[in-house]
């Protein structure tokens, strides 16, 4: 019996398939990984560079097919080292970090991770909007230097605040800030589509921008970097908003103009904003004259909106599945592979 099961265990090893997993990612959820490789017979999931040119070379030197990705810009050698039949599970949902034209051409399958982190990016940016109505950082800040210093805020109660992008996140984010605190909540998109406040929180909807920014005391950006979104949040956006509003990031760093926003914010035509993305991470001023941490009335955070032990637990298994059912069954069984 002893040989029997030494033999098994024999040939597990040598019929296991290795799962590169970012490091970055494999650090947020390890406990989930070390769990999966505990009962998963056919994959190990192991930690490997996030950096492109060392985790490429890994990748071509011990035959890996699959790879699950962070936030790191996939640009180049990845792509051939993984070669047709190979897997990029992004952990998480956008896939601007990953070169799609080049990972048809490789045959390579994206996948992601929708669902699972839409409830912790909606209540991330719940806090930030609350910390913007009432003057929580500062207030902190100055506490620990022993100041006492009771400023002002707001009650959001009763106030209008724009959604732009009802996707699952701006959905659910509306019904927090709709049916939990009795906002006034318009949801934008560039779809027609009257059935987006079906499922409570949002009390309009538009797909005309300039009327979406035109009455909000709070605008909460969560579309998509495409194209056509890309900087959408510039000058003449912000001049749009009302004085006064406030701003806040949950989505990507590229739909902002920092420099803009900046202006927006020193100019005093707008109140406050919080970021939890920029476009350059970790945070760097894209125009150092404007650097976004000099200001008061501006709450940043590092890209912490997803990063909570529920969230990266569920994006663990889930991007672990998205590649054990691709290896196993081929991508068109996959429920989350990106066509």
């Amino acid at each position: 019996m002893a040989w029997s099961a030494w033999l098994v265990g024999l040939r597990q090893k040598t019929t296991m398939k290795t799962v590169f997993v970012s490091e970055t990612s494999f650090a947020k959820a390890q406990a989930t990984f070390e769990a999966i490789n505990s009962t998963q017979v056919g994959f190990r999931f192991e930690p490997a560079p996030d950096d492109e040119k060392p985790l490429a070379s890994l990748v071509r030197e011990h035959r890996v097919q699959g790879f699950i990705a962070d936030l790191a810009p996939y640009r180049g050698p990845l792509y051939e080292a993984l070669g047709r039949g190979g897997v990029i599970s992004r952990y998480g949902v956008g896939i601007d970090s990953i070169d799609r034209a080049r990972a048809k051409k490789a045959g390579v399958t994206i996948c992601n991770t929708p669902g699972v982190l839409d409830n912790a990016v909606a209540e991330h940016a719940v806090w930030m909007l609350g910390a913007l109505a009432r003057p929580v950082a500062k207030a902190y800040g100055e506490m620990h230097h022993g100041q006492w210093q009771p400023a002002q805020g707001i009650e959001v109660r009763g106030r209008h605040v724009t959604v732009l992008g009802c996707g699952r996140i701006g959905r659910a984010l509306a019904r927090k800030l709709g049916l939990g605190l009795d906002m006034i909540v318009t949801g934008y998109d560039i779809l027609e589509n009257p059935h987006f406040g079906e499922d409570g929180g949002i009390s309009r909807y538009t797909n005309n921008l300039d009327k979406a920014l035109g009455h909000a005391d709070f605008v909460i950006c969560l579309l998509p970097v495409l194209a056509a979104t890309r900087h959408i949040a510039n000058a003449d956006f912000f001049s749009k908003m009302k004085p006064g509003a406030r701003f806040i990031n949950s989505a990507r760093g590229a739909l902002v103009d920092e420099p803009d926003l900046y202006d927006a914010l020193v100019s005093g035509h707008l109140s406050g904003a919080a970021l939890d993305v920029f476009e350059c991470e970790p945070y760097q001023p894209v125009d150092p004259a404007k650097d976004l941490r000099e200001l008061p009335q501006v709450i940043l955070t590092p890209h912490i909106g997803s990063n909570t032990e529920e969230s990266n637990a569920a994006m663990a298994r889930t991007a672990a599945e998205n590649i054990i059912t691709c290896l196993t069954k081929g991508p068109k069984a996959c429920p989350n592979r990106i066509p």
